[in-house]
């Protein structure tokens, strides 16, 4: 069992089907690992069928390899990939909304 100070966070861009339900299923994934998500922000892309997905989790570097691999089995979910520097993140984060971040965005924003 991991402790918490092996424990790091870590910034995934998820890109998920724009259908019905798929947000309760990643979340509930994470649930179900017993994984706290500290952010996430979920918008659209330039294709409406696509959504995407930024989630933030404090887990190990095991727990992250875990999740991701049943995030992948998820039908709904095209592409994962983590996101490594600060910035790319803030930019993810912000530009979630077409006209400009919403508050939630911002606020997870912030935190890098």
């Amino acid at each position: 069992m991991s402790t918490d100070s092996s424990r790091t966070r870590h910034a995934l861009s998820v890109l998920v089907e724009n259908n019905p339900g798929v947000l309760a299923r990643v979340s509930v994934l994470f649930a179900r690992r017993n994984f706290n998500i500290d952010h996430l922000v979920v918008g659209p892309t330039e294709d409406s069928k696509v959504s995407r997905m930024t989630i933030v989790v404090n887990v190990s570097s095991e727990q992250l390899h875990r999740v991701t691999s049943q995030l992948d089995k998820l039908v709904e979910v095209i592409h994962i990939e983590e996101l490594d520097d600060p910035e790319a993140i803030r930019s993810s984060l912000w530009a979630i909304n077409d006209h400009g971040p919403r508050p939630v965005g911002a606020m997870a924003a912030a935190a890098f």
